[in-house]
């Protein structure tokens, strides 16, 4: 049987099949395995296969691809498509970062061993199914897209719609690593975090490791540029919220952090447009949402994930007009999926103790939303420049002093780009407590 792979990896020019598959990131055995993981053993037969990269880039820690089976599925021929996930190229500074913190392979383990515990119910379904994986090298996922998911427009703010659905998602994610820690509990007397600890630690902001410390200083310098440009501000205010920020920022690694007051829970962390795809029925009606992409995920308060999922996602008009609408539907959420497994939520979190967390948490959201803002709004044209054809330029924006010149361009480029990341800066300035909590 042919065993036809297109990828990075391979020639343009003709090889034959040995030489195929020593250079492949999948096999024929692979392929095998990935079709008796859909159908069962034994009721198909691999025709054909072939792995095709994605042109576009809409991640920043990964290389897309469609992997295409045909099989002989009871008597017929069918034609399947997955999407598969592989580490960016080895010169790249994301493949630096993934070493470094195992981030790829964090990934792998959220679905095969995470997930597994938690479950992923078809009447709730909020992830999408794995199908294979390799340590290092590769994971294929369910393609969401043939089943109508698609990611939104990054530059447009969710409405009041969809913002609901991603809430309820995040409920239902969030009610089952509390039914997993209940369960383990009762079993071993231990919690997630006792078995999962390193696994579970923040790769973004990580006290110590110089790396993060200097992303976390261009990320700095990112926001002193937008504060300069914006003219409303006198000179005065702008020295005075640039220290604002600054001590606040000096502490996010903390503020993130496993709460010692308020439950922790398994949280996605890095909930924006581009990681949560919805399907809509022929009437524009949400009927599905999913999040995908789990590098970060962590332990912490469920309230950072829902007060950074708005404000990554929505503009301030949104939040402000249906705040405390959001905070009812996720709560009442999260009182759903318990009860379903009939448990109390009082016994969890508390509304009082939920009001408290997210108000905490919403000081937290808009740190959070300055420093990663200026990079998850970038344009499509710059993040190829950058991501896909310039390891120097890369370097320079995430690490070095590239990043005041690119804030600048973008926000004389895109106006939505300046809109957003202007608003977060003003809402800072009406909002944000002088200085961080002591922790």
């Amino acid at each position: 049987m042919a065993a036809i792979n297109v990828d990075k990896t391979c020639s343009l020019l003709p090889i034959s099949p040995q030489d195929r598959r020593k250079t492949s990131l999948l096999t024929d055995c692979d392929i095998n395995k990935i079709l008796e993981r859909k159908f069962g053993n034994g009721n198909s037969r691999l025709v054909d296969w072939r792995l095709e990269p994605l042109d576009k880039t809409e991640g920043f820690l990964g290389q897309y691809h469609h992997l295409r089976i045909k099989a002989r599925i009871d008597g017929k021929t069918q034609s399947l498509q997955f999407f598969a996930k592989t580490p960016p190229p080895a010169h790249s500074p994301q493949f630096d970062f993934l070493q470094r913190f195992d981030t790829f392979n964090k990934e792998i383990t959220f679905y095969t061993d995470l997930v597994q515990r938690m479950g992923a119910n078809v009447s709730s379904k909020w992830i999408v199914e794995c199908y294979f994986w390799k340590r290092n090298v590769i994971i294929v996922l369910e393609d969401a897209s043939i089943d109508g998911y698609t990611t939104l427009n990054k530059y447009v703010p969710f409405d009041k719609e969809h913002c609901v659905w991603i809430l309820k998602t995040l409920s239902r994610l969030h009610s089952k690593s509390l039914l997993l820690d209940e369960g383990l509990c009762q079993e071993s007397g231990q919690t997630i975090f006792d078995l999962y600890g390193r696994l579970l630690n923040d790769v973004l902001f990580v006290d110590g490791d110089d790396r993060s410390e200097r992303a976390l200083m261009s990320a700095l310098t990112g926001v002193y540029t937008i504060i300069d440009l914006i003219e409303e501000f006198d000179d005065k205010e702008k020295i005075v919220i640039k220290c604002q920020i600054t001590e606040w920022v000096q502490k996010i690694s903390q503020l993130l952090a496993p709460s010692k007051e308020h439950r922790n829970v398994i949280c996605h962390r890095d909930v924006w447009a581009t990681n949560i795809m919805f399907r809509h029925d022929l009437a524009g009606n949400i009927n599905g949402c999913y999040l995908i992409d789990w590098q970060f995920f962590c332990y912490c308060p469920p309230a950072i994930d829902f007060m950074c999922c708005l404000y990554l996602t929505t503009d301030r008009r949104t939040r402000d007009c249906h705040f405390d609408f959001f905070a009812k539907v996720y709560y009442d959420s999260l009182v759903q999926s318990l009860a379903e497994e009939g448990l109390d939520v009082e016994n969890y979190l508390s509304w009082t103790a939920f009001e408290k967390s997210y108000t905490e948490a919403r000081d937290i959201a808009l740190i959070y939303a300055a420093l990663n803002l200026q990079i998850i709004l970038l344009s499509n044209e710059i993040t190829i420049n950058y991501f896909c054809n310039s390891t120097e330029k890369l370097e320079e924006i995430l690490y070095g002093d590239g990043r005041a010149e690119l804030v600048r361009h973008q926000c004389e480029k895109e106006p939505i780009y300046k809109m957003r990341i202007f608003e977060i800066i003003h809402e800072i300035k009406d909002r944000l407590p002088k200085h961080p909590p002591n922790l």
